[in-house]
């Protein structure tokens, strides 16, 4: 891709339905490289939870050599891309509909935020787990506390807070 706000990016060009594999071989290399952001992952993260993830990512068959014939991506450009993206400083993912509307895509969410946690690419500016939506402003609607049961940032009300959130004023 040759535009002036890529620059160097990498494009890996997967075989429909193997977006887990190619997440976990990202993480698998992230992982056996020692591209974790460990500071982050030791305050920000479940040590237990993290711990069980990393063990099964590191397994020999989530290699990105070991995932080649399923996702029809080179190794070699798996491990660049994970190792562009685990040191970049400011790494953010973006994502369509296509990968939560896909019958993965539970499971491809989560190992794109594991991803972002074992790299320390979740809570500060330029970083993030980003989906984009399908209508212009639904995410935007949603995190700004337009349903009557949530707040921004789609934490839930208390049914009395709502209450007394939704009574008119004055009475």
């Amino acid at each position: 891709m040759k535009t002036p706000h890529l620059g160097e990016a990498q494009h890996l060009p997967l075989r429909p339905g193997t977006n887990v594999a190619l997440v976990n071989a990202l993480g698998h290399v992230v992982v056996t490289e020692g591209l974790e952001d460990k500071a982050f992952v030791a305050k920000r993260c479940d040590t237990d939870a993290y711990n069980r993830w990393r063990e099964f990512i590191a397994e020999p068959r989530h290699s990105p050599e070991a995932s080649e014939a399923t996702t029809g991506v080179p190794a070699e450009a798996v491990r660049q891309a994970a190792r562009t993206y685990a040191t970049a400083g400011n790494g953010a993912i973006y994502y369509g509909l296509g990968v939560t509307e896909h019958s993965q895509g539970s499971t491809m969410v989560m190992g794109i935020a594991n991803l972002a946690m074992a790299t320390g690419n979740i809570g500060r500016e330029g970083v993030g787990v980003n989906p984009l939506r399908g209508q212009n402003n639904v995410q935007g609607s949603c995190d700004m506390g337009s349903f009557p049961t949530s707040c921004r940032a789609t934490s839930t009300w208390p049914t009395r807070l709502l209450v007394a959130a939704l009574r008119p004023c004055g009475a």
